[in-house]
């Protein structure tokens, strides 16, 4: 049989009520102290609370000594008798109406949140309750022990009784701005826990421990500053239509004051995420506010931190020019080594993006950690990819102008080719630059030590180029290249073409596909074998997909080189895999509606079927003994020797690399040296050797 509880109450440990840390704002203790006088008996263990509340707050409520009850009776054990009861109430009422018309840190504070967040009377209050447990310490005693004598822990909770009691609000009303869904609850100045307690803003509680003063607009002390554009609007043309949409989007989502609107950019880290988002916003005459980033200290923030500053946020700049960009999404679904696995919900992350009163710009590397029911919510989602050769070199010029680092248009581009970095890189590396007073060569040197260490420490290749410009004369193929040219770049040509380039290394494949390119004037979109090719599964799949999206949100003409090992004959298929690699090409081939070029130096190992999706096909061979002495006498500037017809397996590439080793070696410029240097690099090339035994 369980024991009846005793009326008297429990021992209590002695403690002295810390002082006020808010002096001279003493008017909403005595409120609520107000409020629980008329609501409790002399008798009950609450009425013992709030004669010890009163002792020990005298001299800051400033009750006279004759107020308070018998020296015996003021512990709060022993209850007060009647009269003593009520000289106390008396007197609290007294000092009330004295402090009535004096508004303190406290209420300044809570009119300025009122005016920025919209909360009615009844969440004011709890919200004032709230900020006074954390900076009153005679009124953070008072509910401790109230909460002690509901057997309930030392924590300010959601108890709507005793709330009603403080307050003198009916429940109902408290119950519903502290629901999910309530004022409090959305704004993100309050939180409630599942086991009832309640935390306020951190980054609230940080200013006013430390006074900060409420001067001016509140939102510039709880948001910070907002984050500058740093780039050109010009800077991003790359992302093409995309980047276009999102400002219409923005914009309009701004002038409106659209709810639910959020926009997703996402990539590989470096990609220019967050500068394209500063600089979207800036565009469309939005100022952006970051949200998120660190805790009240400067640490870095938790989950819950994060979320709190989202919806404080987007609370307070509701029906403004503004938008919030919230960087690194994916954190928010990762799970520590420590935490119990999927402790979120992602149902209340759902709500929280439809009913969102502020554009938010949400920034992710791994999409996949998203999830699709998030990316179904987004107003639009653009990939932010690595900018080409054209851009790269532009965003050179811009970042050395903006850090003060001297680089010519010329060194601007050679970088942009020689190194395939990302916008953060390029900056890091003129920072870096400019604090040594180092020139193009130190930039150089310093980017690609960032791009292989980003890479993993791989070391990046640069993307594929020509030896210098494309030359007709020199490309031996099998129909009329050039005429082909004229056609495919005339007014109103047709866009979806495909073309497949095969023969021997070095005969002008890929310069032809750029010198097309040129000519339809198209931004080139160059892919390796090796840039696709994943070892993991579905991956090299991914990889193909998104160059094939990639060209068609550019408007890129796309090349595909060594396309032998992304078509490879499915007959002789091995593994699952590569027979879903190709069949991956072959689905993009069908359907892209741009131009595109394949080269190959092995044709006869594509897969049958590739063969059809190429609307033309063109076979590129060695010099003709002509075009190998125009060669000789272009890049030597000698005359042909006779020896030269002889050599039936020459490229104009042989010619290129010749050059070079001979300014290497210092070899004498004759005709016969340059002849011998051409011999020995075609040797092994002549025909075709027989491994193993003939017949």
């Amino acid at each position: 049989m369980p024991l009846a509880k005793s009326r008297r109450p429990a021992h209590r440990r002695v403690t002295t009520a810390r002082p006020s840390r808010v002096k001279g704002d003493m008017r909403r203790l005595l409120d609520m102290l107000c409020a629980l006088h008329g609501a409790i008996h002399r008798g009950a263990r609450d009425a013992g609370s709030l004669v010890r509340c009163a002792v020990q707050a005298q001299p800051d409520l400033a009750l006279p000594d004759k107020a308070l009850p018998a020296m015996v009776r003021r512990d709060g054990d022993t209850p007060p008798t009647a009269a003593e009861w009520k000289r106390l109430g008396h007197a609290l009422e007294e000092a009330r109406g004295t402090q009535g018309g004096q508004g303190g840190y406290l209420d300044a504070w809570l009119s300025e949140l009122r005016r920025a967040t919209g909360l009615d009377d009844v969440a004011t209050d709890i919200l004032g309750l709230a900020m006074c447990y954390r900076l009153n310490g005679h009124f953070e005693q008072l509910w401790d022990d109230l909460c002690e004598n509901r057997s309930r822990g030392p924590f300010l909770c959601e108890d709507i009784s005793l709330l009603h009691m403080l307050l003198n609000r009916p429940e109902t009303e408290i119950a519903t701005a502290l629901a999910p869904e309530g004022q409090l609850r959305m704004s993100g100045l309050m939180s409630v826990d599942e086991d009832g307690d309640i935390t306020l803003l951190p980054r609230l509680m940080a200013l006013m421990n430390r006074r900060a003063r409420v001067v001016g607009d509140i939102r510039s002390l709880l948001l910070g500053q907002p984050r500058a554009a740093t780039l050109p609007w010009e800077a991003f043309a790359h992302l093409g239509d995309q980047a276009e949409i999102a400002a219409k989007v923005l914009a309009a989502a701004v002038r409106d004051h659209a709810p639910g609107i959020n926009i997703l950019l996402y990539g590989p880290p470096g990609t220019g995420k967050t500068e394209f988002a500063a600089t979207l916003a800036a565009h469309v005459g939005a100022t952006l506010y970051p949200v998120g980033e660190a805790d009240s200290s400067g640490d870095e923030p938790s989950r819950h931190e994060r979320l709190a500053d989202l919806r404080c946020s987007t609370r307070l700049l509701r029906n403004t020019s503004s938008v919030l960009l919230f960087d690194e999404a994916e954190d928010l679904f990762t799970t520590g080594l420590f935490e119990a696995p999927q402790s979120y919900s992602r149902v209340f992350f759902h709500r929280l993006l439809e009913q969102g009163g502020t554009p938010v710009i949400w920034t992710a590397n791994d999409v996949e950690m998203l999830g699709p029911a998030i990316a179904r919510r987004m107003a639009l989602c653009i990939e932010m990819r690595q900018p080409g050769v054209a851009v790269r070199t532009r965003l050179w010029q811009d970042m050395a102008h903006e850090e003060q680092v001297p680089l010519t248009p010329e060194a601007a581009a050679l970088l942009a080719r020689a190194i395939p970095a990302p916008p953060a890189i390029l900056r890091n590396a003129l920072r870096s630059t400019r604090l040594a007073d180092g020139d193009s060569t130190m930039v150089c040197a310093i980017a690609t030590g960032i791009t292989q260490a980003a890479s993993a420490g791989r070391v990046v290749m640069p993307p594929p180029g020509g030896d210098g410009p494309y030359d007709a004369s020199l490309v031996n193929a099998d129909c009329d290249l050039a005429a082909l040219a004229v056609r495919l770049s005339r007014p109103g040509a047709p866009r979806a073409v495909s073309l497949l380039l095969s023969g021997p290394p070095g005969t002008g494949k890929s310069a032809y596909a750029r010198h097309l390119a040129d000519m339809m004037e198209l931004p080139v979109l160059q892919k390796r074998a090796s840039d696709l090719l994943d070892k993991y599964v579905g991956q090299s799949e991914q990889k193909i997909a998104a160059a094939f999206a990639e060209a068609r949100d550019t408007g890129s003409f796309l090349i595909f080189d060594e396309v032998d090992s992304l078509l490879g004959d499915r007959r002789s298929a091995e593994r699952n895999w590569e027979v879903s690699q190709v069949n991956e090409m072959l689905t993009w081939m069908e359907s892209h509606p741009l131009p595109f070029v394949c080269t190959t130096n092995l044709a006869s190992r594509l897969d049958p079927a590739s063969m059809r999706r190429f609307l033309l096909r063109a076979r590129f061979d060695y010099l003709t003994p002509q075009q190998a002495r125009h060669a000789f006498e272009r890049f030597f500037e000698l005359p042909a020797p006779d020896g030269l017809d002889r050599l039936r397996t020459l490229t104009p590439s042989d010619f290129s690399l010749v050059v070079r080793r001979q300014a290497l070696l210092d070899t004498p410029a004759t005709p016969q040296a340059m002849l011998d240097l051409l011999a020995a690099e075609i040797k092994g090339r002549e025909g075709s050797q027989t491994i193993g035994f003939s017949m």
